[in-house]
């Protein structure tokens, strides 16, 4: 039985196994900010054991740990996949038509928060090891996947990915972020800069105002931050001219979170705004920033007794692997063998932790992974189906990576 029958068998004869281990995973809440991590990384941890499978719990809070699971306990590693063990919170339960904790199955789906983003990945990725351990396809090497922390505070890797690799514990040729989705490859992504800002005006009574012949009763901000945004909507911004890239804008997003003012009877004295700026590398940190104290500038031209401050909040990189790496070629090869189709090689929307990875000289498949929906929404769920077919495609991808080429057959 050649290796591809062998780990298509396993994988087959796991599938309960598997689905029955992703619905535990969803039905263990790890709420960003709510939740510690710590009993998701455990039952990851357990779930390893009992498939032979080498693991250690390590980070800088113990509330909050990596998990690292191994095909074996030493030796180079050939694949490594990364998975996050939070989500964000499910919204209001009534929203749901299942229990965003239920990890219930209908439909061919199994539903709940993290379903797809990214516990059904991990689930798989953790059942590709031990696919791969079975039929000992990795003679002399390994495949491992690392679970970290707290990605979805913002993505900076500071108790995941960045602790790790301060521990020498971030190696290989390639690797895959098992976010949901089979259909494209993507090589790297755009980055996102977020700023604060803040107007300051002056407080005044509403009820003075319109008097002939007398000044306004203070200076609104509210208005002034209106201003600045529907400014900041009409900033021209650059189309990406460079490869993977060109099908992408700059974007800004303008008051995505907006408060200000105290009651309705009082002109507003201050004004916060929080504006998302998605980057190419033609328009990254440096000109987003240019961009906002131009309009800064401008607005407060006409309203000369506004003061505004901005203030960085978060900054991704946008970030591109080696399209000629052999990780890209090895997963398009697994792909076509599972699904019958070459995913193409792209540059993602959303930015995600793949920078810190390819930053470091490591290729990265910055989300590939089972296919679902509603991640972040409501009713969120993973096709059970892709579970076993994204298990297929990682442990496939691992043996043809050790082998530093693509083969067509096994």
């Amino acid at each position: 039985m050649t290796t591809h029958h062998q780990l298509i068998t396993f994988l087959t004869d796991h599938r309960p196994q598997l689905t029955d281990f992703c619905a535990r995973l969803v039905q263990t809440p790890s709420v960003n900010g709510v939740d510690p991590e710590r009993p998701v990384a455990e039952l990851i941890a357990a779930e390893a054991a009992r498939l032979g499978l080498p693991a250690q719990l390590l980070g800088l809070q113990p509330e909050r740990p990596n998990v690292v699971v191994s095909t074996a306990e030493s030796g180079p590693t050939d694949l490594l996949l990364v998975g996050h063990t939070d989500t964000v919170p499910p919204g209001n339960p009534a929203h749901w038509t299942h229990p965003p904790f239920g990890g219930q199955i209908d439909g061919g789906r199994l539903f709940g928060r993290g379903a797809i983003d990214n516990k059904g990945g991990i689930a798989a990725a953790l059942y590709a090891l031990a696919a791969l351990k079975s039929t000992g396809a990795l003679a002399g090497s390994r495949a491992q996947f690392i679970g970290v922390p707290d990605e979805e505070s913002g993505a900076t890797g500071t108790l995941g990915v960045k602790f790790l690799a301060g521990q020498g514990l971030i190696s290989a040729p390639g690797g895959i972020y098992v976010y949901p989705g089979l259909d494209e490859l993507p090589i790297g992504h755009r980055g996102v800069t977020r700023f604060k800002v803040t107007a300051a005006g002056r407080a005044g009574h509403t009820g003075i105002s319109g008097q002939i012949g007398q000044p306004p009763p203070g200076e609104n901000a509210v208005l002034a931050m209106a201003n600045l945004l529907l400014e900041l909507e009409r900033t021209p911004l650059p189309l990406s001219a460079i490869p993977y890239f060109d099908r992408f804008a700059a974007v800004i997003n303008p008051g995505t979170v907006i408060s200000g003012g105290v009651n309705i009877n009082i002109v507003p004295d201050s004004c916060e705004a929080l504006v998302d700026v998605r980057t190419i590398p033609e328009f990254d940190r440096p000109q987003a920033e240019t961009a906002l104290q131009q309009a800064i500038a401008r607005v407060a031209s006409r309203r000369p007794a506004v003061r505004f401050e901005l203030e960085l909040l978060t900054q991704l990189p946008p970030v591109l692997s080696n399209p000629a790496a052999p990780l890209f070629a090895c997963v398009q090869q697994a792909a076509q063998q599972v699904t019958g189709a070459v995913p193409p090689k792209v540059v993602c929307g959303p930015a995600n932790e793949g920078y810190l990875f390819i930053e470091q000289g490591i290729p990265l498949v910055c989300g590939f992974g089972p296919t679902g929906a509603n991640a972040h929404g409501v009713d969120e769920y993973v096709d059970l189906d892709s579970l076993t077919d994204a298990a297929l495609i990682y442990a496939l991808t691992a043996v043809q990576l050790a082998a530093h080429l693509p083969e067509e057959t096994y």
